[in-house]
């Protein structure tokens, strides 16, 4: 029953674009704890020393002074996917860091949209199609097709479909897929069945 709860709830944050506290509800069903007062806390704190509303701003704060970006070294362990375990060792995965920034930009007034590429999630902030997992580099289509292929394998490519703008419903579902992924792996059963249960709430995208 705790598990159901828990998915829907899931659902309803990602309706109403609460990012930051979806992804802690996952930690939470994860490691049955997480502290969310305190992340909370950090993205209102990184948004209100956010100065101007351009990418560059945002990138002074969260890339610059706190240091946070990818995980080059240990890019599959489960830490890189919550926003309390990103904080606290300053390292994720590129959706988890998209979430990040997506969430501490609109506190600061930035326009903010995620850009679900296969293989490498990127984020627009301020109009400027960024990089968080490379601490907020702002990268163009050529740069963006030579992702693709470091994460996928093959040849630099990109198709101009895959830098639409995605909402919170794909978000919290290419979240849910890449922890899916790592519990299929693992063999871990019952987390499997909640990761399908939060998929079922979740409309098509």
């Amino acid at each position: 029953m705790r598990d159901l709860a828990l998915a829907n709830q899931l659902a309803d944050l990602a309706a109403e674009d609460r990012l930051a506290e979806a992804n802690l509800l996952m930690g939470r069903f994860h490691r049955g704890n997480a502290d969310g007062e305190t992340v909370m806390a950090r993205i209102a704190d990184m948004a209100s020393r956010v100065e101007g509303t351009t990418h560059l701003a945002l990138r002074r704060v969260i890339s610059i002074a706190e240091g946070i970006g990818g995980n080059v070294d240990d890019y599959y362990s489960f830490d890189n996917h919550f926003l309390d375990t990103v904080l606290a060792t300053r390292r994720g995965i590129p959706i988890s860091l998209s979430v990040l920034w997506i969430e501490v930009g609109r506190r600061a007034g930035l326009e903010m949209d995620g850009v679900g590429m296969p293989g490498h999630f990127l984020v627009y902030a301020g109009g400027q199609l960024v990089d968080p997992f490379h601490y907020g580099e702002a990268i163009g289509f050529d740069e963006a097709a030579s992702l693709v292929a470091a994460a996928l394998g093959g040849e630099p490519r990109a198709d101009r479909s895959w830098f639409e703008p995605v909402g919170s419903h794909y978000i919290v579902r290419r979240m849910l897929l890449n922890l899916e992924a790592l519990y299929r792996q693992r063999g871990a059963t019952r987390q499997l069945e909640w990761v399908a249960a939060c998929l079922e709430n979740l409309p098509d995208v």
